[in-house]
């Protein structure tokens, strides 16, 4: 195990500002989203996955690890969409024990109308700010921390 991090580190300031800029860019995109298109950004990330899985639909498990929710959470979020008529749910007839969210027509209208326009509010807040090279190292970075998050949960390691 590591040393912890000195004040002088900059990994210290780093991890502040992402803390910071995270809340305060995942704030913003759910602003926008619940003024542009009715939505929040939990429920935008839910149609996207769905938008672009294989027939529109994924089991409510790989749902759950791809958003890190809860169960609780995930089944509170799908049953949202559904009173909306932007998801059915189907039963896993594979093993009958889980079920599978699925985008409706209605849902995947919405999603696109919705996508244009936080397209332009992720450009304008995001991509906009970064040059391609700096796009390309906040993607190493960002995915080996993914990787080492992931390796940490597998191995039961929380430091």
């Amino acid at each position: 195990m590591s040393a912890a991090p000195s004040a002088s580190d900059p990994r210290r300031e780093a991890w502040q500002v992402f803390i910071e800029t995270s809340a305060r860019l995942q704030t913003v995109l759910d602003d926008d989203l619940k003024a542009s298109a009715g939505m929040s950004l939990a429920d935008y990330q839910v149609l996207l996955l769905l938008h672009d899985a294989p027939r529109q639909r994924l089991r409510m498990r790989d749902l759950s690890e791809h958003l890190v929710f809860s169960t609780s959470r995930l089944s509170y979020q799908i049953d949202t969409l559904v009173r909306r008529g932007w998801l059915g749910r189907e039963r896993a007839d594979e093993d009958r024990r889980g079920s599978y969210a699925v985008l409706t027509p209605r849902g995947a209208e919405v999603f696109r109308n919705a996508a244009r326009d936080h397209a332009r509010c992720v450009r304008t807040l995001f991509i906009d700010a970064l040059s391609e090279t700096d796009g390309v190292a906040l993607l190493d970075i960002m995915t080996r921390l993914s990787g080492h998050m992931s390796s940490q949960h597998e191995t039961g390691g929380r430091r």
